[in-house]
């Protein structure tokens, strides 16, 4: 089973020692529906604007890999029920007292990467980007939210927008932590929902993950959290803030799978 992964996003995919040896949510994740389903699988990192289509043309499996639910991306794929939420964010220097608001974002330079949901290219509506970040933030698109940061770092951009979940991850890790943080009083209320993505005329093997991911939600899915964002596991709400609710997996799942 070949599984496309992101690289490079700490807490959920990093690269080890080895070419082909990952660690995080997402991988973990993939083992345990491996080992509940009886597959051998294959991880290979994607950029974020390639999912669909490497699924599309078959060079892919499934995209378990910080992939949103949104109705663009159901036209062309199917998605199982959600496995984990968040809200959006930003990313800022340490030593940066300038934003502390969406407000201050005018006329700063903000990363985001191509074929993400925080994409302005992607987006269904301009407004969306204006009424999230204000019409005059200079956003510069990048392959990859590791060189988002990475030119962060370097004071090419002054901040980088995306889910908060993936910031919390740079912002928690070596050598990142040492120069990064998150905007505490910046959260950007559109809530993202993470799938699996699976090519179309799949329906019946996407309804066999939902069972699975059902049963990650009920027995792992505190404990690997916990292990992959520690920072974020300290604050005793993490779940109501980053864990799908029975509700909404049920929601959801109704229309996953091809379901319209």
């Amino acid at each position: 089973m070949k599984i496309e992964v992101m690289k490079g996003l700490p807490g959920f995919s990093t690269r080890s020692s080895s070419e082909y040896e990952y660690a995080g949510f997402d991988i973990a994740l993939s083992d345990f529906l491996a080992s509940r389903l009886d597959f051998e699988k294959y991880a290979h990192d994607v950029p974020a604007g390639e999912r669909e289509q490497r699924l599309i043309d078959h060079d892919a499996d499934l995209a378990i890999a910080t992939y949103t639910v949104t109705d663009a991306r159901d036209e062309k794929i199917d998605f199982t029920a959600p496995y984990l939420k968040t809200y959006q964010g930003v990313l800022v220097g340490k030593d940066n007292t300038d934003i502390n608001k969406v407000a201050d974002l005018e006329d700063k330079r903000v990363c985001s990467a191509e074929g993400s949901t925080t994409d302005p290219n992607a987006a269904r509506k301009k407004d969306q980007l204006k009424e999230a970040l204000g019409a005059e933030a200079k956003i510069g698109l990048r392959k990859d939210y590791k060189t988002c940061v990475k030119e962060l770092r370097s004071g090419n951009f002054e901040a980088v927008w995306t889910d908060k979940v993936l910031l919390e991850g740079f912002a928690q890790t070596s050598p990142y932590s040492e120069d990064v943080k998150l905007v505490n009083g910046i959260t950007i209320e559109n809530r993202q929902f993470y799938a699996i993505g699976i090519r179309e005329g799949h329906e019946q093997d996407c309804r066999k993950i939902n069972d699975k991911l059902e049963d990650f939600l009920h027995e792992s899915w505190r404990e690997t959290f916990r292990n992959y964002f520690p920072g974020i596991a300290g604050d005793q709400t993490f779940e109501q803030q980053y864990k799908p609710t029975e509700r909404e997996f049920k929601a959801y799942r109704k229309q996953s799978c091809g379901k319209d």
